[in-house]
């Protein structure tokens, strides 16, 4: 027993006895859907089942129609230097778009004559090239111009293109006491705080994939059984791709629309295309005028909250991902991604899933949840797509 003299002040009353002024409520730092993450499972009207960890697709792109001058061709040679002289064939009329020359293709198959080069004519029908060409000069492939009563040229078509990507399976284990579990606490239970968190931080790492994934199937460090690991958007996006160090000052409107205008040369682009930004691009973003972003209605269709931005080459439903930040040293990435062609895919019977309870029957004094599934994204027809880097 204690004796105390005087006044009784607060520091004296027994610990034990004093109540604590708790608020019940927790505040949670990250307890919201990843941005990319959520959109993509609402793309294309959701996820794709398939039955295996790699998906296999075709695609097919039109026979190419130009060329790249990559050496340069001294004037009234007949032996021009490109990247791809496979694309030319007989009696094609070729066309120079810089110096404004039509040359006659002179042989059956460009590269037959020299490794390298397309072997021509002057357009009139003899001689070499009348300019010479620069390294960059772009050479458009017209038909074939006929002589009359030539024989038929030979035939030339090309195949599908094939692609594939790996899924992967992925598992997460949380566990706690019968003891805690049973133990009273103050406000919401840890046990519902510790499964919401087991889930989101599951949800972030995802999130992480779906930009940054490398995919491989390996068994070295597995012994044996093999490993997945699935494709991210930088690894499958390989056309469109800008780095911004080498474009002169930020990002602005006019860059903004010379990358949709990439991404739109084809016919099987949609209309309106979706950006996704880190924080530098949101940045340069926020501070273009208030006449070029307006509300959209993707925000309705996709179910998260986006801005439409009026460009040049049509419209971008833009959004910023948090995890796209200098935190993870990702904030200078930015997306523009084509609604029709963004598939994320999960083995059928195994889609991601929170497992609540499943610890053996003899093991009375633990609890056991797992996250379990299988993930995975396929960009298809990625011309349609493109990625920028570096952004400031």
């Amino acid at each position: 027993m204690g004796v105390l003299t005087g006044n009784v002040r607060t520091d004296q009353i027994l610990s034990q006895k004093v109540a604590i002024n708790m608020r019940k409520k927790i505040d949670m730092l990250d307890s919201q859907p990843n941005f990319f993450e959520y959109l993509s499972r609402q793309l294309k009207g959701g996820i794709t089942g398939i039955e295996g960890l790699k998906y296999e697709f075709m695609e097919m792109t039109s026979y190419p129609a130009t060329m790249t001058c990559d050496e340069v061709t001294s004037a009234a040679d007949t032996e021009v230097h490109v990247d791809h002289p496979e694309y030319a064939h007989t009696d094609q009329m070729i066309y120079n778009t810089r110096t404004k020359e039509w040359y006659l293709m002179n042989e059956v198959t460009g590269g037959t004559s020299t490794t390298g080069t397309i072997t021509v004519l002057n357009q009139s029908g003899s001689g070499g090239i009348t300019s010479a060409t620069a390294i960059g000069d772009l050479l458009i492939i017209g038909p074939e111009a006929h002589a009359e009563g030539e024989a038929v040229p030979a035939a030339y078509s090309q195949t599908p293109r094939y692609r594939y990507c790996y899924l992967f399976q992925h598992d997460k284990r949380r566990a706690n006491t019968d003891l805690q579990r049973l133990s009273k606490e103050y406000g919401i239970k840890q046990l519902l705080i510790d499964r919401k968190m087991f889930w989101l931080e599951e949800m972030r790492a995802l999130a992480f994939n779906l930009y940054i994934a490398k995919q491989g199937r390996e068994v070295a460090s597995a012994s044996g059984p093999r490993r997945h690991q699935m494709s991210g958007l930088m690894e499958q996006i390989t056309t469109n791709v800008t780095d911004f160090d080498l474009v002169p000052g930020a990002m602005t409107l006019a860059s903004i629309g010379e990358i949709m205008r990439k991404t739109m040369e084809h016919s099987a682009s949609s209309d309106t295309k979706v950006g996704i930004f880190g924080t530098n691009g949101w940045n340069a973003i926020s501070a273009m005028p208030a006449s070029a972003i307006r509300t959209s209605v993707s925000e309705t269709s996709w179910g998260k909250r986006l801005k439409t931005l009026i460009t040049p080459y049509g419209n971008l439903a833009v959004g910023y991902d948090l995890v796209l930040s200098q935190s993870y040293g990702l904030a200078d990435k930015a997306f523009i991604l084509d609604p029709k062609y963004i598939e994320r895919l999960e083995v059928k019977g195994a889609p991601t899933k929170l497992l609540l309870n499943v610890q053996e029957s003899t093991d009375i004094h633990n609890q056991v949840d797992f996250i379990t599934g299988t993930d995975g994204l396929r960009v298809g027809m990625e011309e349609l797509h493109a990625y920028a880097e570096n952004v400031a």
